[in-house]
Formats: structure tokens, sequence, C-alpha cells
């Protein structure tokens, strides 16, 4: 772990696949610690901005903190929230993001934190929030499902064969009183596995609190939001017209779960179909052996890029993939 308190995943990619030059403007969706923008920054320069988005305060804070900081800081403009509020801003601020970055993981800060509920390492509320003044909680969640509910999101969004086993033995645990801490709910989820949790390569609940976490967030429809206003943007800007992204954007998508990266490249695939945009990663890129032994958990993370660039009537669109 860094200074930060968390490494930020495939920098030299990213670096390589965004290209930042003096004077651009960079939309970071996620801004987490701030190690990504605090890179790109320091390419930028001071006749750069950098726009910081983060449901995370603390987080925010500390990113802004971090990029204004540099030697030759860019203007730097944060805004509390979710990046759906991402073209607003820039809109708000006159301004046309060159590059866009969304690291969809969360910081390891928040994961490390039992205060927050993401994780079982130790005994804490069941929140999961990003944003811990926002929302109802996991807890709040869990009161009101029903089991076919909560077994349809374990299965959907956790992508856990044992969903149905899992809820019901969660259920009863309610029905018990019971279901107060991250302890509770894996200790019904180790129950749910049985025998089969000492078989499992991962602790058996952690496909449970990823779905929780991602209903809770709403991560799947803020995504879908995201990528919809980025296609509206690529439309404009092959069209010729002002948008809230420059001409010739280059757009960097990290993800952690296989349905953020089956839509990413859904959406991405279609736009270069659609004569939008250029793929500039055919597959996606991932950690290689080295970056996965020092950071562990950038062994799930999939970057996706694409670059969105105006052409006239008569112009032959030109792949840059």
């Amino acid at each position: 772990m860094d200074s930060a308190g968390h490494i930020p995943v495939l920098m030299d990619e990213i670096l390589e696949l965004l290209a930042p030059q003096q004077g651009e403007a960079l939309a970071d969706c996620t801004a987490g610690r701030g190690g990504h923008a605090s890179e790109i920054g320091k390419r930028v320069g001071a006749s750069g901005t950098v726009v910081l988005s983060d449901l995370d305060a603390g987080n925010l804070h500390f990113a802004e903190g971090r990029v204004r900081a540099l030697p030759d800081a860019p203007r730097v403009i944060a805004v509390h929230g979710s990046f759906e509020r991402m073209p607003q801003t820039l809109r708000t601020a006159g301004l046309q993001a060159h590059m866009l970055l969304a690291d969809l993981g969360f910081a390891s800060n928040q994961m490390d934190d039992p205060t927050r509920g993401l994780a079982f390492g130790q005994p804490g509320p069941l929140d999961m929030r990003l944003d811990p003044g926002s929302g109802p909680t996991a807890e709040a969640l869990l009161a009101t499902m029903t089991e076919s509910q909560l077994a349809d999101t374990i299965f959907e969004l956790g992508e856990d064969p044992f969903a149905r086993r899992i809820a019901r033995c969660i259920i009863e645990r309610r029905q018990q009183g019971a279901l107060r801490t991250t302890q509770d709910l894996a200790d019904a989820v180790r129950k749910a596995y049985g025998a089969r949790a000492h078989q499992s390569r991962v602790h058996p609940a952690t496909r449970t609190f990823m779905a929780l976490r991602i209903a809770v967030n709403e991560e799947l429809e803020r995504l879908g939001s995201l990528l919809s206003a980025i296609g509206q943007a690529a439309v404009s800007i092959a069209a010729g017209k002002p948008t809230w992204l420059a001409p010739g954007a280059r757009v960097a998508i990290v993800a952690f779960h296989s349905l953020e990266d089956r839509s990413i490249k859904r959406s991405f695939v279609e736009w270069e179909r659609q004569g939008w945009a250029s793929r500039l990663t055919k597959k996606p890129l991932v950690a290689n052996e080295s970056e996965q032994a020092h950071n562990p958990r950038s062994r799930s993370a999939k970057l996706r890029a694409v670059r969105l660039e105006p052409r006239g009537e008569d112009d032959a669109w030109q792949d840059h993939g």
C-alpha cells in the first residue's frame, strides 16, 4: 500500500491510452485517492484542468489536495457526487474534456475500513455505501427484500450458483434478529455453502458482498447513465457539433465485474460500428504478473478505451485501434 492508502491499477496502460498533453482537460469520474489524476495532472500542467468526481467526500477531498499540491498544478474542479453529473459539471464550467477516466473499483482505504461494511475481515456495520451520507444501507436493503428478490440479486450481480440457498440462510438469520453486522452476513453465507466452504477458492461470502454492494450503490445503473451520456457526446462529435467532450477525446474505463465489462464492451463496439468512435483496445488490457503480485486487487481489472473523433460527410472512417 502506498502513502495514499491505495494503489491505482493499470497506471502505465491508462497513461499510454489517454496520452495526456499540456493544456488538456481530464474528467476523472471516480477520483478515489487521486492516484491516476495526479499522474495525469503532472502531464497537463498549469495550463490544463483536472475535474474530479467521487461519491466518497473524504477521498475526493484527499484527491483534490493531492492534485493541487503538484508542482505546476493544473486547475482543479472537485464535485462530490455520482459521475452521472460529470457532463453537467463540464458544461457549467464551460469545459470540454479531452480525456475521461472511470475506474469502477473502490479504494483500498474503503475496503480496509470495517466501519464501511464493504468486507468481512473484521466485524462492521452492514453499510456498504460508497457515499456514507446518502442512500439506504445494505442493512436497510436486506430488511425489506424478499427471499426471491435477494436470491435474484445474488445470482445476477454476484453470479453465485448457490444464490437460492444463500438467500434462504440470510432470511432465516434475519428472522432470528441476528443480521446486524458483516460477520453475521458472512456467517449466513458460510452456512449456506456448508462443506463446500472449505473447497472454495475465495471466501464464500465474496460474491454475496459484491452483489449487495453493487445493488446498494446502483453501480450498473450509474454506469449505464455514463455510457449513455458518452454515446450521445460521440454522436455530436461525429457530426461536428460541440458537446462536453472534445473532438478526439479519449475515454478509458476500468471494470472489475463481468457485467460492467460486458456493458462497456457492448457500448464501445456499437459506437465503432456506427462510426462514432474508434476502439483503442480490441480486447481488454489486464494487469501483468508483476502488478498482480504487487497489487493483488488488480487481478480482476479490465481496461477498455475508445477515441471519439469528428468526421466529414465524405470522409472514410479510419480505425486508430
